[in-house]
């Protein structure tokens, strides 16, 4: 657990890129002959009638997001690499790369199997889903604190939304489709949700005040996990360690999606969808909070990556010291078990399309809204779709968010007996030999294999 207290503190300077929104590719959201499309808007129906994913391979969609990457942390320094706290790097310069909120997320979306079949008037589907949503959250404050040490004198300021949450859940999806007249398609689909595991840590109010001689900082932080995860206490009642319990479900919850398409004329579409509204309640969630402790900084100095000619790391041992003034922040006591609810992502998609030469060809706009907390995330997707053949249609897009510019591509071959698609929506995107992102990156990537009959 030492080890664990002693890294929370420092995993903001090294996390850069980790983590990420994840759904089915925006990219397939005109390309038809698709079977996934329903996920963005349950009033698309499949164009083959009936279908069957094939077990766990019908969508694999993992997602990356963050709006820092590497190189926000570390610094060429001739042959080494140096942190954004060594002296050599100018605060101003460092700052300047850090966002005000610095988000790490990362989401899982994967189908376990989905059935489509044409009955009581329209287009149905049955979906079983696994969804993970992980993310991140480090207010630029937090980079500030590590990096100016004692060149503030006698201020103060307060720090919100410091934390992590990660919420896991299997969906049971039932989709309906149909067509209300020659121009417009409406669906809807109701969405059963069993809580996996649920886990939050957060820091409210956190207040530093800093001074020519010290730092000190105040808080209040709170832990809250879902049934299976078990806390352990030591004699003085303080956090110790976790550990998993036999399976057990965390909670249940239930979701809807609404969509509409609308054919104005041959050659132009407009459409609307809402995702993803709904809730999870988690039950007998294990709590621990601290009690407004405080914990005393006196400044890094010196700090780098690279090792010292005796084999010492400045970084580790300043680490070390951080760790023994800091222990009063993680002086976590037990609150007992309490109920927790927590909303879904919530996605809202709003499209336009026109096709020429017979719609061999069309250019589509879409503009996505995800509702989220502390973050929403907005976009606007240009794509350019090709339908050379009745059985192969392709799209590559060019999208513009607020987390940072990319362009895309996405293959779909659907022949009349089996559906086949892999693609991303954010491709450009800079890594390093470890593969992580050098500066801001949303990646995302997905492919999927499905049977019709």
């Amino acid at each position: 657990m030492n080890k664990v207290k002693k890294y929370i503190l420092v995993a903001a300077a090294l996390l850069a890129a980790t983590s990420a929104g994840a759904q089915t590719l925006n990219s397939l959201y005109f390309l038809e002959g698709n079977n996934q499309r329903h996920k963005l808007n349950p009033a698309f129906a499949s164009e083959r009638g009936g279908f069957v994913t094939f077990p766990l391979l019908g969508n694999i969609n993992p997602t990356l997001n963050s709006n820092i990457g590497l190189g926000t942390v570390l610094y060429p320094q001739g042959d080494e690499m140096v942190t954004f706290l060594h002296p050599s790097i100018p605060a101003d310069e460092a700052m300047s790369k850090f966002k005000s909120m610095n988000v790490f997320e990362f989401d899982l979306n994967l189908d376990i199997l989905t059935v489509g079949f044409n009955a009581w008037g329209g287009s149905n589907t049955i979906g079983i889903a696994l969804r993970s949503q992980s993310g991140m959250y480090v207010p630029k404050g937090i980079f500030q604190f590590l990096k100016e040490g004692q060149s503030y004198n006698g201020q103060e300021f307060d720090i919100d939304n410091l934390g992590f949450q990660s919420q896991n859940y299997v969906e049971l999806a039932l989709g309906h489709a149909r067509k209300i007249n020659d121009k417009l398609q409406v669906g809807a689909k109701v969405k059963f949700l069993v809580g996996g595991l649920y886990a939050k840590a957060s820091a409210e109010n956190m207040r530093i005040y800093m001074s020519d001689n010290e730092w000190r900082i105040s808080e209040r932080s709170k832990i809250i996990a879902s049934s299976g995860i078990n806390y352990e206490f030591d004699e003085d009642g303080n956090l110790s360690d976790f550990n998993m319990d036999s399976y057990q479900i965390g909670g249940y919850g239930l979701g809807l999606d609404l969509g509409a398409v609308y054919r104005i004329n041959e050659e132009a579409t407009v459409s609307l969808a809402i995702t993803d509204i709904g809730f999870i309640s988690w039950k007998d969630c294990a709590v621990a909070e601290n009690r407004n402790q405080e914990f005393v900084y006196n400044g890094f100095d010196n700090i780098g990556a690279e090792d010292n000619p005796d084999g010492s790391n400045d970084f580790d041992d300043a680490a070390d010291e951080l760790e023994e003034s800091a222990k009063n922040l993680f002086n976590f006591k037990d609150s007992g078990k309490q109920g927790h609810t927590t909303s879904l992502y919530t996605t809202i998609r709003a499209a336009g399309e026109y096709g020429l030469l017979k719609n061999k060809i069309s250019f589509g706009l879409l503009a996505t809204l995800r509702l989220g907390t502390p973050r929403v995330y907005s976009e606007a997707m240009v794509t350019a779709n090709f339908r050379p053949s009745s059985w192969f249609n392709a799209a590559i897009n060019g999208s513009f968010s607020n987390v940072r510019s990319s362009m895309g591509a996405t293959l779909n071959f659907h022949p009349r007996a089996v559906n086949f698609f892999i693609g991303t929506d954010y491709l450009l995107a800079k890594f390093s030999k470890q593969i992580i992102p050098v500066n801001a990156a949303k990646f995302n990537m997905a492919m999927g294999l499905s049977f019709n009959f």
